[in-house]
């Protein structure tokens, strides 16, 4: 397993504890404990008052060899929905058109799609356009109320002068115009122009 999934490049092998393989796994303690359960191969079993004790280049192939069968189940169930959908749609593509399919298998074909867009929004791989416009906008309204505060606080602390100031409402003013037009092209609203105040 260690020489399918080798450390990277750079990273040396050691045993380590619990915290440790935290931070090296880049997880938490909760995920630890879950992987445990599942089989996490250890060098020894924590106890009370004893931390557990992993070998990392160990613990690091298993957690990869881990993540590519969870890939590779995903795939071979992708790859059978995309089939039982050709299936029903005579042996064309999600976007031909239902010609020859009856009633009972369109229907089908559409509980298929919602199932499968239900379980992407679970997996979060899909987010509604509308959730995103809300969450861009509570984003943008605390940054827009931090720059806002922002000129008046560093006059204050850094004793800065009016004309100092006035940069510094620029600077802000144009960070928060590239930040929205970024966005902007993000969620496609290209309609929106140079419009960036509010």
């Amino acid at each position: 397993m260690v020489a399918t999934y080798p450390l990277p490049p750079g990273a040396t092998d050691a045993i380590v504890n619990k915290a440790q393989l935290e931070v090296g796994l880049n997880t938490t303690a909760t995920t630890i404990s879950a992987w445990l359960r599942k089989g996490l191969p250890f060098e020894e079993e924590g106890t009370n008052g004893r931390s557990y004790r992993f070998r990392l280049s160990v613990a690091y192939a298993w957690v990869e060899r881990m993540r590519a069968e969870e890939q590779g189940a995903r795939a071979a169930g992708d790859a059978a929905a995309a089939q039982l959908q050709m299936a029903l749609l005579g042996g064309e593509t999600a976007g031909g058109s239902g010609g020859g399919m009856s009633l009972a298998d369109q229907r089908r074909l559409i509980e298929l799609e919602m199932q499968r867009t239900a379980a992407a929004r679970e997996r979060r791989e899909l987010v509604r356009a509308a959730d995103m416009v809300v969450a861009f906008e509570e984003v943008f309204a605390a940054i827009r109320d931090a720059n806002d505060a922002l000129p008046d606080r560093l006059a204050r602390e850094l004793g800065l002068d009016a004309r100092a100031v006035e940069v510094v409402v620029r600077a802000c003013d144009d960070t928060m115009r590239g930040a929205r037009l970024a966005v902007r092209k993000v969620i496609g609203d290209e309609d929106a122009g140079d419009e960036c105040e509010g």
